[in-house]
């Protein structure tokens, strides 16, 4: 062993505890606790993966395996059904009212959006506002949300019908109109039924968001700008709306992915009637799986729509991303 240099001074090794020393036990404890607290973390985890695993990995794998297979009613309980590569997907997409579906949901996707939007932020901005009964105003709006898809959808059924229909009933006490209007009989006014059933839905979601915006939005900065001279016009435009931006943006993409997968409300309003004037995507799907049986085909439907909500994801990703770093 060589010789310290002169002048420098050694530290001795730390001394090993002993077996039975209290700081041994201590450090022993420690781990333990440490072990069990990893042990807790991945059993509350295993419940969620269990979720996940069988409520959206088992059901997607699924059905893209039944998109490229040949499947009927005698061999869906089998995975080796007859394979069918692409075919599924170039038969479904090729038909005219698949193609027609799938333009009348992004169609009724953006009617639906724009007019939601309308609506809710002029309702955000109303409630912004200090008059009597707010909080119940603002309580009512909620209402759509508490109902199920399915009795609301019946609901604007019975609102809608030729005879005794609520609606036709007030436009002929109006005096608007001369006879009833068959709006669930005539594919152009059954369409507008469907729309308007799903505007009136997604309002509050669109209202609650906008108006969570506008109460975090500080109050000085609409006041400078009513001080430098601003009108009521350009503090909405100039001010308000660069202000919650991030928060329309991530409601236009949240109601994007809400509205595009509709199915309860045409199901339950005009089943895709009449004359498939109101078939979606989701709808047609359905269909062609559980009406005409044509599984691989509804599945390859299905995965279209997913592929769809998909490529919304990583936008929604970074809007919230962009929007927290905002914060």
């Amino acid at each position: 062993m060589n010789p310290a240099a002169p002048g420098v001074r050694t530290q001795p090794p730390p001394a090993r505890r002993p077996a039975g020393s209290p700081g041994r036990a201590r450090d022993a404890s420690r781990d333990r606790r440490a072990h069990y607290r990893r042990t807790a973390r991945l059993a509350f985890l295993i419940p969620a993966g269990l979720y996940v695993l069988f409520a959206f990995v088992v059901p997607v794998i699924y059905n893209l395996i039944l998109s490229f297979e040949v499947t009927t009613p005698a061999t869906i309980a089998s995975l080796f059904a007859p394979w069918a590569g692409l075919s599924n997907y170039t038969s479904t997409l090729s038909q005219s009212i698949t193609q027609s579906a799938v333009v009348r949901t992004l169609t009724f996707t953006v009617l639906s959006l724009i007019f939601q939007f309308l609506i809710g932020f002029g309702l955000a901005l109303l409630f912004n506002l200090k008059f009597p009964l707010n909080r119940l105003a603002r309580s009512l709006v909620i209402v759509p949300w508490l109902l199920p898809f399915l009795v609301t959808g019946f609901i604007f059924r019975f609102l809608f019908q030729l005879e005794a229909g609520a609606v036709n009933q007030v436009l002929q006490d109006v005096h608007l109109i001369n006879q009833p209007i068959g709006y669930l009989l005539s594919p152009g006014w059954a369409y507008v039924t469907v729309l308007i059933t799903n505007i009136w839905l997604g309002v509050p979601f669109f209202t609650v968001l906008l108006y969570s915006a506008l109460q975090d939005m500080p109050p000085e900065l609409k006041e400078a700008a009513m001080i430098d001279g601003a009108g009521p016009w350009q503090c909405l435009t100039r001010v308000t709306l660069p202000v919650i931006r991030p928060v329309i943006e991530v409601t236009f993409v949240l109601g994007f992915v809400f509205t595009v997968k509709v199915f309860d409300i045409v199901i339950s309003l005009t089943q895709g009637g009449p004359a498939n004037s109101t078939q979606l995507i989701a709808t047609w799907a359905y269909n062609l799986s559980f009406q005409q049986f044509d599984y691989g085909a509804g599945a390859a439907l299905n995965t279209v729509l997913l592929i769809i909500a998909l490529l919304v994801a990583p936008i929604y990703i970074r809007l919230n991303r962009d929007s927290l770093r905002r914060g």
